[in-house]
């Protein structure tokens, strides 16, 4: 009886120790192929050590691992998705929570779902902890509200990355520099009212156009408006009354709402390029500094 025991026993950690070497194996071979970047089978190596290991701090860097895979790969929302697992996880603590939540709002913010990225910045600043992803999560807000135009917040965000992060004073004085040039308000970008430019295009035929910084546009509007008016008018003085309430007034309400309706593609459009301007100016000269 002694004897079968101490038998099962030896045979129970020679296949401990087996299935240790092997797992190691894998997560060895995977880690191999994320620095030879081959991230597709990567990923699936780390998938593979995540269902096959029965260890919840391993399985939780399996999963950060192939969602770093997909990041590599510039899938970000697939690397969203993959973190996404782990958000129901009651075992994690306030610090594990930081790294998931930051990674979460950070692959929403390259797929450009703002809002959604937004929420998770919200969460970290709720948690009782100081960690380095919730003092990132500060910058990552401002780039954030930059993309939705909320200028005066975003600069109180990068205000608060600098006076947290750890860095020299010098750097943080440098960085503080360029963000109290680029968010004083006459240096925001001039952003147009959509309503305001349709207002005006309604009261004066090509106003909304000169409005939205397309004087062009404007006037080839106006032209044509001139002309329509002029063909109805021609039609009314040579006595074919038919013609002009019909092809004469037709034409005149064509070109007249084209150029209010035109607006709704102009002016987002020329919003988009001035706030992109702004935004990738400031974000370059940022991150530079920081990198210096």
């Amino acid at each position: 009886m002694r004897t079968s025991t101490t038998y099962w026993l030896v045979l129970k950690f020679l296949l401990i120790g087996f299935f240790s070497k092997a797992q190691l194996f894998s997560i060895q071979k995977a880690d191999s192929l994320f620095e030879q970047k081959i991230y597709t089978i990567a990923a699936t190596e780390y998938e593979r050590c995540y269902f096959f290991i029965n260890n919840d701090s391993i399985r939780f860097n399996m999963v950060l691992k192939r969602a770093n895979c997909f990041k590599a790969n510039g899938d970000y929302f697939e690397a969203y998705k993959n973190l996404y697992r782990l958000l129901d996880n009651n075992l994690l603590n306030d610090s594990l929570r930081s790294v998931i939540w930051y990674e979460c709002a950070f692959n929403l913010y390259l797929s450009k779902y703002y809002n959604d990225a937004e929420k998770f910045c919200l969460k970290i600043a709720g948690l009782p902890v100081s960690t380095k992803q919730s003092v990132n999560a500060n910058l990552l807000y401002g780039l954030i509200l930059n993309e939705k135009n909320d200028y005066l917040q975003a600069g109180y965000k990068f205000t608060d990355y600098i006076n947290q992060a750890d860095l020299t004073t010098s750097k943080k004085d440098s960085l503080r520099k360029i963000v109290a040039v680029n968010y004083k308000k006459e240096n925001y970008p001039k952003l147009k009212s959509l309503k305001k430019a349709r207002r005006l295009s309604k009261v004066i035929p090509g106003a909304g156009l000169f409005y939205a910084g397309k004087p062009s546009k404007a006037l080839t509007n106006i032209s044509l408006q001139l002309l329509a008016v002029g063909y109805t008018g021609l039609n009314v003085y040579v006595g074919n009354y038919i013609t002009a309430a019909t092809a004469g007034i037709h034409i005149i309400r064509l070109f007249y709402t084209g150029g209010v309706n035109q607006l709704n593609e102009i002016v987002p459009l020329q919003n988009y390029k001035r706030s992109r301007k702004f935004n990738d100016e400031f974000k370059n000269a940022f991150i530079k500094e920081l990198k210096q």
